[in-house]
């Protein structure tokens, strides 16, 4: 590996190139959320009863971090809290109408963001690069639950 270009370096701009950009394409969209609270939108589309220390541990954020963000998308009327039926202790956090609808509007924004930065990217070369970032995860040894839809977005296809 090239010591000028550390891996910290690459992998840190290419994460801040395409944060910046999702950002300034849901501002041109008229919508006012951040890419974290799409993530947590996103997970709470594909898991059934997550609580935020759910989302936490998917996430790999703060608890504290989450439950803001968790405030903020239920005051915009996009997340409730439902008492589980179980444990009438646990809250279980579920999409509303309202943030299915965004949810949606975004991802599509996110797709073609995504197609957009591989524009010139072989196939081939997608996979070279999906097998390293799936090697350096295992590498870690940290178990890393993630969302599903970045294997179901342009990386299938």
């Amino acid at each position: 590996m090239n010591k000028e270009e550390p891996l910290s370096r690459l992998l840190g701009l290419i994460l801040r190139i395409y944060k910046n950009r999702l950002t300034a394409l849901l501002k041109e969209n008229n919508i006012t959320l951040r890419p974290e609270q799409f993530m947590i939108l996103h997970e709470l589309s594909v898991g059934e009863d997550l609580t935020q220390q759910d989302l936490s541990n998917h996430l790999q954020k703060d608890k504290s971090i989450v439950l803001r963000q968790i405030a903020t998308l239920m005051e915009a009327g996009y997340v409730i809290r439902l008492q589980d039926k179980v444990d009438k202790r646990k809250k279980k956090l579920s999409l509303t109408k309202k943030g299915s609808d965004i949810l949606n509007k975004i991802e599509e924004i996110a797709q073609s963001l995504s197609e957009e930065l591989i524009r010139g990217v072989s196939r081939e070369e997608f996979i070279i690069f999906k097998r390293v970032i799936t090697k350096m995860k295992e590498n870690s040894g940290i178990e890393y639950e993630s969302c599903d839809y970045w294997r179901k977005s342009i990386i299938n296809k």
